[in-house]
């Protein structure tokens, strides 16, 4: 064991700490339990000396999980194991080399629940499966794919530059069943079918979805062919609400569970997750609405943020807003995404109808030139999803008040 050790010192190394003010961190972006474990070797003035540390982490914070090395000593990492040991909840963790409350990032992993990232002497991570296999990157030959497709009715928009959602139309998969969660609404997890407004596939109107088997899903392509030109957004649905009372211009209360674990890091603090309004029964207000603003708490935690219509068209709220209106708000500045939203106030009354608040992410947007003409898209990188995800598509901005239906949407997801 001493001459291995001895010869990953001399052929290489995660990072080496040479001074008694550098030590070796971790940071954790959610408490979910994390083990670690170290593999080091001494050199003191040419004397070898093995050794290791290992702990667990089950809070959001950083974290030495090794420790600076004595006077005239040079300790070689040789192996770094981290493990997201939760059953429920990911993790994104950084490693950090300190120098005297320095850091400098040495790589970077986002952990699901069971997963773990290795690093040894060669400097290179290695993401490990919850089963132990390890991951390959994302260009690499798939353990597995399946397409989902969408072929849904539409109807008109309001007006030029309107947005609108699928949510309500007929075709492949349904329509949604939104029952009745409430104004604090209710998470989703689209790998159930579920009851009206239960957060299942049914809820939305999304297609069942089928959860990895042991790998991580990555969206691979996809294709959109629609009625009408324009942008089309996939989002992926994390909660829906209903019981707006659309004529009550002060704030109504919402309690937000804690979202699905399916941020942009896989985890439960809302990094890129955006907010929208729903029309879903039309709403007689006979002028546009511009004032509608939600408090909120941000992705790092921080309450009583507020989120506001951008004031252009296409992003407040037109006048007599049909069903499946999306009007989309804006982040107060600095800000990367929402965690809890708290309230909302809808300024202005909306006359009749009916609102929903929704909670998403953003998979992929993509731009279809000619109507009735397919657009194939390839991300430069493949974008993760996450278990349990409800995927709906927003056209974005309709150009024009043509009914954007789509005969044929269709994404291509992997496993890898």
């Amino acid at each position: 064991m001493m001459l291995a050790l001895a010869l990953s010192l001399a052929l290489g190394n995660v990072v080496t700490l040479d001074a008694t003010t550098e030590t070796l961190e971790v940071t954790t972006s959610s408490t979910a339990s994390t083990d670690y474990s170290v593999s080091y070797v001494d050199n003191a003035s040419g004397t070898i000396t093995p050794g290791s540390s290992h702990g667990n982490i089950a809070s959001a914070t950083t974290t030495a999980i090794l420790a600076a090395p004595g006077a005239s000593t040079q300790r070689a990492v040789a192996a770094v194991t981290l493990c997201n040991v939760s059953a429920t909840a990911s993790n994104a963790v950084t490693l950090k080399h300190d120098t005297s409350a320095t850091e400098r990032v040495i790589g970077k992993a986002s952990l699901a629940p069971g997963e773990c990232v290795a690093w040894d002497n060669s400097g290179v991570p290695r993401p490990l499966t919850s089963g132990g296999v390890q991951k390959l990157a994302v260009d690499a030959v798939a353990i597995g794919g399946r397409p989902y497709r969408w072929t849904k009715s539409a109807t008109a928009t309001d007006a030029a530059g309107y947005s609108y959602g699928f949510f309500k139309d007929t075709g492949m998969p349904g329509a949604q069943s939104l029952g009745t969660p409430g104004l604090n609404g209710v998470v989703t997890d689209c790998s159930v079918v579920g009851t009206a407004g239960s957060g299942g596939a049914l809820t939305i109107g999304a297609p069942l979805f089928t959860n990895a088997a042991s790998g991580s899903l990555y969206l691979k392509s996809a294709s959109v062919t629609a009625a009408a030109a324009g942008t089309y957004a996939l989002i992926d649905v994390l909660w829906i609400n209903t019981g707006l009372v659309v004529t009550t211009t002060t704030a109504q209360t919402t309690t937000t569970p804690t979202l699905p674990a399916r941020d942009s890091n896989g985890s439960t603090n809302g990094e890129d997750i955006e907010l929208a309004l729903l029309t879903t029964t039309a709403n007689t207000n006979a002028a546009v609405i511009t004032n509608t603003t939600a408090s909120y708490t941000d992705s790092d935690g921080n309450a009583g943020n507020s989120a506001v219509f951008f004031g252009l068209v296409g992003f407040q709220a037109p006048a007599t807003p049909v069903i499946g209106t999306w009007m989309p708000f804006q982040y107060a500045a600095g800000d990367r995404g929402i965690r809890a939203l708290a309230s909302i106030t809808l300024g202005t009354s909306y006359g009749g109808g009916a609102l929903s608040a929704v909670l998403y992410r953003t998979i992929l947007v993509a731009g279809v030139n000619v109507a009735n003409t397919p657009t194939l898209f390839v991300p430069e990188t493949a974008v993760r999803l996450y278990n349990g995800s409800c995927l709906q598509w927003v056209a974005i901005g309709n150009p024009a008040t043509t009914a954007p239906a789509m005969s044929a949407a269709v994404i291509q997801v992997v496993e890898r």
